[in-house]
């Protein structure tokens, strides 16, 4: 719960906080009464987007004691409605489904569960599977440096793991649209919200409440948020893949490197996610960077509850995960002994 300063130990404020609510109550119940009124009709979608705009423009001018966070996403569904009506784009339905929203879902869904424990599996043995059998010793009797060994093996690891993920997903895409449709690729899309704190709120536990600042969101069409959602995904498999590649190079015996690569990404998952004073090192940790939606639309910062983590944020963490463990993995395999 969170507690307008305010209105602390004032009583006048008090009743009109209260007051406040109740019309928002009112507010609220006219809003039911409409939508069961439209049950079973064919509605103008056009003057519905209108009554909308008109209802939005209203909550916005008349809520001056709204919250920072309430204020920004009334703004933030005003600009999309404009949009909307701008565009003479008919507003999406809450249960409609199409292969866009279809892929959106599937790109979470395996961020969250399976993808850096596929990449695991899929690329711990390509420098220690080397080992058993000793094939390095054929790879290293050729007039070729190891440096550009390890270079070679980074490069096709990276490309078929990213490679693989992405066009399983752009297969299921397609299948999904021929068969439900594809929706409208122009379909506005709020992304690179920024956040600030909100001094006049506090929470139960005295710190702040993490607001999104008002008119920081710009809008992309749909077609536009896949493709960066897909290339954003794909930076996310290469970083991953080169935190692997380097566990790879440290060990010997595919099963080992395969159950540590593992391991380390689950702890670190769960330690900076759980453990109070890790988590505010989770935002430089990439196996926490598990729903690239929230990279594109800015909800990293709720994610870690820092403003500071911001799409470019993100991005030099994948790079600086991606640099620095292929620059370690590159150093060991050309310095240690390889006795075969």
């Amino acid at each position: 719960m969170i507690f307008q300063l305010t209105i602390k130990n004032d009583e006048a404020k008090k009743q009109q906080y209260l007051m406040h609510i109740d019309e928002n109550i009112a507010e609220l119940k006219d809003q039911i009464s409409k939508v069961k009124a439209q049950i079973g009709k064919d509605m103008d979608w056009k003057k519905e987007l209108d009554d909308r705009i008109k209802d939005l423009e209203t909550n916005l001018k008349n809520d001056v004691n709204a919250s920072m966070q309430s204020k920004s996403m009334l703004t933030q569904s005003l600009s999309e409605a404009k949009y909307l009506k701008d565009n003479n784009i008919k507003p999406m339905d809450d249960f409609e489904f199409n292969a866009f929203l279809f892929l959106e879902r599937l790109i979470i869904i395996l961020g969250q569960v399976f993808l850096a424990i596929g990449i695991a599996v899929f690329a711990a043995d390509m420098v220690s599977g080397e080992c058993t059998p000793p094939t390095l010793k054929l790879l290293l009797t050729q007039p070729v440096s190891r440096g550009k060994v390890i270079f070679s093996k980074f490069i096709s690891v990276a490309l078929a793991a990213a490679g693989l993920i992405l066009s399983i997903e752009v297969i299921f895409f397609l299948i999904v649209g021929l068969i439900y449709g594809f929706g409208n690729p122009a379909y506005p899309v709020m992304v690179g919200a920024k956040y600030q704190f909100d001094l006049a709120t506090f929470l139960p536990n005295g710190g702040h409440e993490l607001a999104m600042v008002a008119g920081s969101s710009s809008i992309i069409p749909l077609w536009k948020y896949t493709v960066e959602l897909l290339l954003t995904q794909g930076l996310y498999i290469i970083a991953c893949t080169a935190f692997i590649f380097l566990v790879s190079t440290l060990f010997k015996s595919s099963m080992v490197s395969m159950g540590v690569g593992t391991v380390f990404i689950i702890l670190m998952t769960i330690l900076f996610n759980l453990v109070g004073f890790l988590k505010k090192f989770a935002i430089y940790v990439l196996p926490c960077y598990t729903d690239t939606t929230a990279i594109l639309k800015g909800q990293t910062a709720t994610m870690f509850n820092n403003p500071n983590s911001t799409f470019g944020t993100s991005m030099l963490v994948f790079l600086g995960w991606t640099v620095v463990c292929y620059l370690i993995s590159h150093f060991v395999f050309t310095k240690k002994d390889i006795l075969i």
